[in-house]
């Protein structure tokens, strides 16, 4: 039972990266100001109960905090987009909790 656990808990993270990656980079590409940066999916971890999805991410050239905030205020719509293309899927999409790759 567990090792089938296992093997849908990875399963579901490489969905769920694939899909986080696509959105931030066509999200990120179009919101994109006169400053120039890039904004890479690092890792993801998926709680076991499915209620959260930890995103790491890295901008270059630097660690700039109102990038990551602006991220992060709109993690809600970004959820909406990952239901959408998810949806016939995954049943239920975690939250989305955007931190820093250090």
């Amino acid at each position: 039972m567990k090792k089938m656990n296992l093997i849908r808990n990875e399963k579901l993270s490489s969905i769920f990266f694939i899909e986080i990656a696509e959105i931030l980079n066509e999200e990120i590409y179009y919101n994109r100001s006169k400053n120039k940066f890039l904004v890479t999916l690092i890792k993801i971890c998926i709680t076991h109960d499915m209620n959260l999805i930890k995103v790491y991410i890295s901008i270059y050239p630097f660690l700039d905090k109102n990038i990551l905030k602006f991220i992060r205020s709109k993690s809600k719509f970004y959820r909406k987009l990952l239901s959408k293309r998810l949806r016939y899927r995954v049943k239920k999409i975690p939250k989305l909790d955007f931190c820093a790759f250090v």
